[in-house]
């Protein structure tokens, strides 16, 4: 059985299997093409194979190969599509609210969204207390609160918050599992939560000091 052992740029699974399901060979017949599907959601990826030796002469010699095909010394892998892409948090985070947020993507990625839905929550549960640390860690609520009340956040973003909070805890501590839909909006409420209160005021920091920088040289 012709397979690939990697990890997948789709749900992040690693060292997961991938089963072969077409070969091609290019105009040029010293290069070959296998589609493949990741064994754990089922995405697909293409890898292109130059073909060192003779050994691959007919077009589905790829699908029909026994083995890893990313392993074989015949083969020299030259590309993988898609690329997996490296996870980061937005920019100017803290370490451990960057690190937590990391987490949680790949948790997302892997589909766990129990995991992935309580990491969000622990994630905004740090970057909350930079900003209002001398509220008990365990009244997330009115964090979030004093928060919009220091017009550090908008009425909207607060909105959002107190539904990643509820969400979160009922990852955490509720009877029902957490969804795809949870963990996908849970997602996008921490990454806004995250740039607001981190990249753009540093994104304006760095253009108010371009601009000091800049009259100062004029003066």
């Amino acid at each position: 059985m012709s397979v690939m052992v990697m990890t997948c740029p789709h749900c992040g699974a690693e060292k997961m299997t991938f089963n072969v399901a077409v070969g091609a060979r290019h105009i040029d017949r010293n290069y070959s093409t296998a589609l493949a599907f990741c064994n754990a959601c089922n995405q697909p990826v293409a890898a292109k194979f130059f073909l060192r030796s003779g050994n691959f002469s007919a077009g589905n010699d790829l699908v029909d190969y026994n083995g890893d095909l990313l392993e074989e010394r015949n083969l020299i892998n030259t590309n993988i599509w898609p690329k997996s892409e490296a996870i980061t948090s937005p920019a100017s985070a803290p370490d451990r609210v960057a690190r937590n947020y990391v987490e949680a993507v790949q948790a997302r990625k892997a589909r766990l969204w129990n995991a992935a839905c309580g990491s969000y929550r622990r994630c905004m549960e740090l970057a909350l207390k930079d900003f209002a640390p001398d509220i008990d860690a365990w009244k997330l609520e009115k964090r979030i609160d004093k928060l919009a009340a220091d017009n550090r956040i908008t009425p909207d973003i607060q909105e959002w918050a107190h539904s990643l909070r509820l969400d979160g805890n009922e990852a955490l501590h509720g009877d029902a599992d957490a969804t795809e839909e949870m963990a996908e909006q849970m997602h996008h409420l921490t990454y806004f939560l995250l740039t607001y209160l981190y990249t753009l005021p540093n994104q304006i920091q760095q253009a108010r000091d371009r601009r000091e920088q800049s009259d100062a040289k004029l003066s």
